[in-house]
Formats: C-alpha cells, structure tokens, sequence
C-alpha cells in the first residue's frame, strides 16, 4: 500500500495544478471574478429554490461573507433576488440573462481543464477516480 504522506503529496500537486489550470483558463476567457463568486453562481445555476443559507453551506462561510458575495454579484449584475413564494422571510437567488453567460463560460473552462486533466486515461480509470476521490473527501468530511 502507497504510504499516506504519497496520497497527500499526489493530491496536494493534483490540486495546485488543477487550480492553476482554473486560473489561466478564466484569465484567457476575461472571467475576473474570485472563485467564490464562481461557486455561488454555479451554486445558484444549479439549484431550483436557491437562497443565500443554500449558498452558505455549500461554500462553508458565514453570514457576513455571503451577504458580500451577494452583493457583489448583484452589483455584478449576475443575480437577482425576489421574495420566496414559500417564505415570505426569506428570497430566492436566480441568475440574470448575463449571469446565465457568465456561468457558460466557466462551464467551458472548466470542461477545457478537465478534458486536459484526464488526457491519456480511459473512462473506467476515470470512474475510479471519481469514486476514489469521493470515498477520501468523505472520509476526511466525516472526521470534522
């Protein structure tokens, strides 16, 4: 068995050059934004009923933080917020026309990154990779 520090460095270097790859990738597609503000708009694009606690425990941050970061993106012009239907206490994050742009252009770094990160690997390597990948985030998360 490969010893733990290995898997540590292996993954630390996978991470890096991925984040990288992530960084030139949004540079040379003009896309400015910190990745925060990248994870709360494919977090709003990818949920029905999003809200700013939908945001916050996906990202892990706290109340403040998410409060700038929405702003941010309205200011941005890339969200919006209306009045949950459901609750009249709470709204309902939905991504502009421009925001819906901008999160195709990060679809497209990111599918640019990802088919560079897998090059040389066959489908079922990538299944195991996935998986894998998921058992150790899991393992780690349950510890917390």
């Amino acid at each position: 068995m490969t010893n733990p520090p290995a898997i540590g460095e292996s993954l630390h270097r996978l991470l890096h050059a991925y984040r990288r790859a992530m960084r030139e990738g949004h540079a040379a597609a003009g896309i400015e934004l910190p990745v925060t503000h990248i994870r709360a708009l494919k977090g709003v694009a990818h949920s029905r009923s999003c809200s700013a606690q939908t945001i916050a425990g996906a990202l892990r941050l706290d109340k403040g933080q998410i409060s700038r970061l929405i702003k941010d993106l309205r200011t941005d012009g890339l969200i919006e917020q209306r009045p949950d239907p459901d609750d009249s206490r709470s709204r309902r994050l939905s991504l502009t026309a421009e925001g819906t742009a901008m999160v195709e252009r990060i679809t497209v770094v990111e599918a640019k990154a990802g088919e560079r990160m897998a090059a040389g690997l066959d489908d079922a390597q990538l299944r195991d990779f996935v998986r894998l990948a998921d058992v150790m985030a899991a393992n780690l998360e349950d510890q917390e």
